[in-house]
């Protein structure tokens, strides 16, 4: 038997009723419609949620297993993820001064921390499109639509760079155009969360 918890509350399920977890997860959200796996625990061990995909197919045949799930609605979940994305946003435009030091006086070190900033964009892009979809709440709806071209610009300018392994224009565009995406990322966000947060009162 595994002993499942589903937002707090207890019980035991016979795993062999499950070909893998991903049939578990299907029946849970049809008991919390509307709602979104928000935490995950298996064995005490918390899993992050970009990971929970990757655990769809297991099977539950360990002994002793116990599960843990906390689902909530779409828009606490978006909240609590956007507040989280402005701060690591502001951390990253804090950072960026240094990562362009770095790019002339250490190269290698400057590059690695470039691979970081370019995962980060693509999370924080990732992001932007699925808060679009599950918000409803585009950058022309908050004032913000002129300032797209530019923003693809840029990006399009940095991916040209790194192509061309240019290190002083790579300098250069991290210190002085990467805020200018950052800034027009953590507004965006940050207008979603107003409006999110004042459809909660």
């Amino acid at each position: 038997m595994v002993k499942l918890i589903v937002n707090g509350e207890e019980r035991e399920i016979d795993a062999k009723n499950y070909k893998n977890f991903g049939e578990l997860v299907e029946e849970l959200k049809k008991e919390h419609k509307n709602m979104v796996v928000s935490k995950l625990t298996v064995n005490g061990s918390e899993i992050p949620l970009a990971r929970v995909d990757e655990l769809l197919g297991a099977t539950m045949d360990e002994e002793g297993l116990t599960i843990e799930i906390e689902f909530r609605s779409i828009r606490e979940f978006l909240i609590d993820t956007l507040e989280e994305v402005v701060k690591y946003v502001d951390n990253v435009i804090r950072l960026l001064p240094k990562v362009s030091e770095d790019m002339i006086v250490d190269t290698q070190k400057g590059y690695r921390a470039i691979k970081d900033l370019t995962d980060g964009l693509t999370a924080v892009e990732n992001l932007r499109e699925n808060t679009m979809k599950v918000s409803k709440i585009t950058p022309s709806d908050v004032g913000m639509k002129d300032r797209e071209g530019e923003v693809v610009g840029i990006l399009k300018k940095f991916v040209g760079g790194l192509e061309k392994s240019d290190i002083i224009d790579l300098s250069d565009m991290i210190e002085q155009q990467l805020p200018v995406v950052l800034n027009y990322y953590k507004e965006y966000f940050s207008k979603v969360l107003e409006i999110l947060k004042s459809k909660a009162n």
